[in-house]
C-alpha cells in the first residue's frame, strides 16, 4: 500500500513539471522575405503565449537544404503574453555559406515548436543585357547597356568587368563601377577586326568592408561584325591563251582581314587590243567564269576589268600568236583557208603522187585561195599537210594552178571598144539639144502638209525598274530582322527587257502588289527580289502572306501568257532568312545575312512556271503547305500545292454567310419600294 502511494505522489510531481511545458505555445508573428541576398538582414518576431508561465532556452537556427546554423539563443521567462524581435543578419561571420531553399526553425529547450515559410538566401545579381544582338561593321563603336538587379528585387551597386573573347585589341578587358543598377562601356573595334558573331562576357561583383564578395552575377552577350569588302582580284587559270580556246578566271573579293567573301555579286568587262569592250560577265565571287577568244582575234595584251559593290581592279591576259593554214580537196579543187590570227606568209607543199609542188602562200586572216590541180591522166594520192585524198586526175603535166576569182574571159581592147561606143552616143544626144517634156501636176493645198505637221518618230527608253528605290548594301548599320524573301527568275529576260509586249505592264502590276502589301522590290538583272519585312509591314508573321503573294504574281504572269504573243517564261521561289533594313533619304536600303539570295535564286531558277517553298520557310509557318519535295543540291524545298489553313477556311465561310445575308437584305429594301 505504501509503494502505491509512492508512484501515485510521484506520477503527480511529473504532469506538474510537464504541464508548465506544455501549456505554452510559440508562432512566428512576422514572417521573413521570400529572398534575401548576402549583406540583407532578416527581420522577424516570434509570439510567445504561456500558460500560467514560460521559462525555457528559445533558439533560432536558419536551415538551407540539409544544412543548418544556430542565429539566435535566449532564456526567457514570460508569464503574459509575448513578441520577441529578432534580426538575422545575412553574412558569412553568422551564416557561413548557407544558400538555396531556408527556413527558421525555433526550438524551446530541445524541442522544435515551430519554423517559418520556406525562402531563399543567394548570392545572385540578375543581368539584362539592353541591346544584345549588336550588328556593327569593323572601325566603328560597339556599346553595351545591362541592368542589374539583385535576387531580392533591389538595384544593384558594385563593380564590374567586361571581356571580350576574340580580336586584335591592346586590351581585351573592361572594368568599372556600376550606377543605379546599370552599366554601359563602349570600346572601337580595329579596322581589320574579324567578321563573325563574338562574345562578350560580364562579371559584376559587390565586396564587404574586409574585401569579400557578397554578392555577383555573369552572363556572356553576343555582338556580330560584317564582313566587309576591302579589295577584289581576279584569278586566270592561264594568263596567255590561244584563239579559239576559252579563257577561265574567277574573281575574288577580300575582307577586312583578307578572308574570302564567297557568293557576291560581280561585273566582269573584258576588253580588247583597242580598248573596246568585247564580253560583259555578271557573275558571283569564287565562281568560274569563261570567255571564249574570237578565232581570228589578233594578238596581244587583253584587259579583264572587274567592279564588285564600289571595288574594281584589272589584270592582263595574253591572246597567243596563232599561224595554221586549213586545207580541203572538193572535187579537183584544193582550197586553203587561213584560221589563224595572223598574216601567213609561207610555203605549202603539194604531194602528188611521188612529186612534190610547192604553192608559196600569202593569206591574210580568214581569207582563201583555190587551186586547181591537174596531172596526167589516172589516180593518184594527193596529200597536203595532215590532209590525204586519192584523186582522178587528167592533164599533160602535175601541176598546181591557182583558180582567179573575179576575172572576166574579155580581152581589154573589147572593153575600150564598148566604151568609145557608148562616149560617142551619149555625145551626139546632147548635141541636138534633146529635152524631154515634163508634165507636172499641180498638188491641192490641201494635200500638202507643212513639216511641223509631219508625225516625227520617236524612241522613248522603257523602263521596267520598281517603282520604288531601293539598294542592296555591303554594309549598313540599321534594324536586323527575320524576313519573307520572294524571288522571280525571268528565264528570257534577253527577250523581254525591251518592255515590249506588254512586260512592262505586267511586272508594274507586279511592283504595285508587293508595295500594296508594304513590301519592297528589288531587280538584279533577270532576278526580281520581293521582300517583306517586319520594320515595314509592322508585324512579324509575313510567311502567310508571301503565299499569297507568290501565288497572285503566278497568277499575273499566266495571265499574261495567255493574253500577250510576248510571253514570259519564270520560275518563283519563296525563302525565309535573317535580313538588315535601314531607310534613308527615302531610299530602302538593306543587306542579307547568308546564304538567302543565292540559295532563293536557285530555287527560281529550279522552277519552271511555279512556285518553290524554302524548308525554313515552312518551319517558321504556323500553318502547314502541302507540295512535293525537290532537293537542289544541299536545299530541300516543295514545290506548293495547296496551303493547309483553318483560319482562312473559318474567316471564308462567315464571309459567305455574310455575303449571304447583305444580299438578302437588299432584295427586301427593292421589295418594299
Amino acid at each position: 500500500m505504501k509503494k502505491i502511494l509512492m508512484c501515485f505522489v510521484f506520477g503527480i510531481f511529473l504532469v506538474s513539471i510537464f504541464s508548465g511545458f506544455a501549456s505554452a505555445s510559440i508562432n512566428f508573428g512576422v514572417q521573413p522575405q521570400p529572398v534575401y541576398n548576402f549583406g540583407d538582414k532578416a527581420n522577424v518576431s516570434i509570439l510567445i503565449t504561456p500558460n500560467p508561465d514560460f521559462n525555457n532556452v528559445v533558439s533560432v537556427n536558419l536551415k538551407c537544404d540539409s544544412n543548418e546554423v544556430q542565429v539566435y539563443k535566449e532564456f526567457l521567462s514570460v508569464s503574459e503574453n509575448a513578441k520577441k524581435e529578432i534580426v538575422v543578419p545575412m553574412i558569412k561571420s553568422l551564416i557561413g555559406n548557407l544558400t538555396g531553399n531556408c527556413d527558421f526553425e525555433v526550438y524551446s529547450g530541445d524541442k522544435l515548436e515551430v519554423y517559418s515559410k520556406s525562402f531563399e538566401v543567394t548570392r545572385n545579381v540578375k543581368i539584362e543585357f539592353l541591346n544584345s544582338g549588336v550588328v556593327v561593321s569593323p572601325s566603328e563603336k560597339v556599346t553595351f547597356e545591362a541592368s542589374l538587379t539583385k535576387e531580392n528585387g533591389n538595384a544593384f551597386k558594385g563593380n564590374y568587368e567586361a571581356f571580350i573573347d576574340s580580336g586584335n585589341f591592346s586590351s581585351n578587358e573592361f572594368t568599372g563601377q556600376t550606377s543605379n543598377g546599370k552599366i554601359s562601356f563602349s570600346f572601337d573595334l580595329p579596322s581589320d577586326f574579324p567578321s563573325g558573331t563574338h562574345k562578350v562576357s560580364l562579371k559584376v561583383f559587390e565586396k564587404d568592408s574586409s574585401g569579400e564578395i557578397l554578392n555577383s552575377g555573369e552572363k556572356d552577350s553576343f555582338f556580330e561584325v560584317l564582313q566587309v569588302p576591302k579589295s577584289v582580284e581576279i584569278v586566270l587559270e592561264n594568263k596567255s591563251v590561244l584563239p579559239g580556246k576559252s579563257l577561265s578566271g574567277k574573281v575574288v573579293l577580300h575582307d577586312q582581314t583578307g578572308k574570302n567573301i564567297p557568293n557576291y555579286n560581280a561585273y566582269v568587262a573584258i576588253k580588247n587590243l583597242s580598248g573596246e569592250i568585247v564580253q560583259k560577265i555578271t557573275t558571283e565571287t569564287e565562281k568560274t567564269f569563261k570567255y571564249k577568244v574570237g578565232d581570228y582575234e589578233s594578238p596581244g595584251m587583253f584587259k579583264i576589268s572587274v567592279l564588285s559593290g564600289d571595288l574594281i581592279n584589272s589584270v592582263q591576259f595574253n591572246v597567243l600568236e596563232k599561224k595554221e593554214i586549213s586545207s580541203e580537196i572538193l572535187n579537183k579543187t584544193l582550197i586553203l583557208t587561213n584560221t589563224g590570227n595572223v598574216f601567213y606568209s609561207e610555203n605549202v607543199t603539194v604531194k602528188i603522187g611521188d612529186e612534190n609542188v610547192v604553192i608559196p602562200l600569202s593569206l591574210g586572216v580568214g581569207k582563201s585561195e583555190e587551186y586547181l590541180i591537174s596531172a596526167p591522166d589516172g589516180e593518184y594520192d594527193v596529200v597536203v599537210g595532215d590532209l590525204k585524198k586519192t584523186l582522178s586526175l587528167s592533164g599533160n603535166a602535175i601541176q598546181v594552178e591557182r583558180v582567179q576569182r573575179g576575172t572576166s574571159t574579155f580581152p581589154v581592147f573589147i572593153w575600150v571598144f564598148v566604151i568609145i561606143i557608148l562616149a560617142l552616143g551619149a555625145y551626139f544626144v546632147f548635141k541636138r539639144g534633146y529635152r524631154p517634156k515634163i508634165f507636172v501636176r499641180r498638188k491641192s493645198k490641201s494635200h500638202v502638209k507643212k513639216l511641223s505637221e509631219i508625225p516625227k518618230k520617236t524612241s522613248e527608253a522603257v523602263e521596267i525598274n520598281p517603282h520604288r528605290k531601293v539598294e542592296l548594301s555591303l554594309s549598313i548599320v540599321g534594324t536586323k530582322q527575320n524576313a519573307t524573301v520572294g524571288c522571280v527568275d525571268l528565264k528570257n529576260y534577253s527577250e523581254i527587257s525591251s518592255g515590249k509586249g506588254n512586260v512592262k505592264e505586267t511586272l508594274s502590276r507586279i511592283y504595285s502588289l508587293v508595295e500594296g502589301k508594304k513590301g519592297f522590290v528589288y531587280k538584279s538583272g533577270s532576278y526580281l527580289f520581293f521582300v517583306l519585312a517586319p520594320a515595314l509591314t509592322k508585324t512579324f508573321k509575313n510567311q502567310k502572306e508571301g503565299v499569297f503573294v507568290s501565288q497572285e504574281i503566278k497568277k499575273i504572269l499566266d495571265e499574261h501568257n495567255k493574253k500577250f504573243k510576248q510571253k514570259i517564261e519564270f520560275g518563283i521561289s519563296l525563302n525565309y532568312g535573317t535580313i538588315i533594313t535601314k531607310i534613308e533619304s527615302g531610299v530602302i536600303k538593306f543587306m542579307s545575312l547568308g546564304a538567302l539570295i543565292t540559295s532563293s535564286k536557285k530555287f527560281a531558277s529550279h522552277a519552271s512556271g511555279e512556285v518553290i517553298v524554302s524548308d525554313k520557310l515552312i518551319e517558321n509557318m504556323d500553318e502547314k503547305i502541302k507540295g512535293k519535295l525537290i532537293q537542289i543540291g544541299s536545299l530541300n524545298g516543295y514545290k506548293f500545292e495547296q496551303l493547309v489553313d483553318k483560319e482562312s477556311h473559318s474567316t471564308f465561310l462567315k464571309g459567305f454567310v455574310a455575303r449571304q445575308e447583305r444580299d438578302r437584305l437588299k432584295a427586301q429594301e427593292k421589295f418594299k419600294k
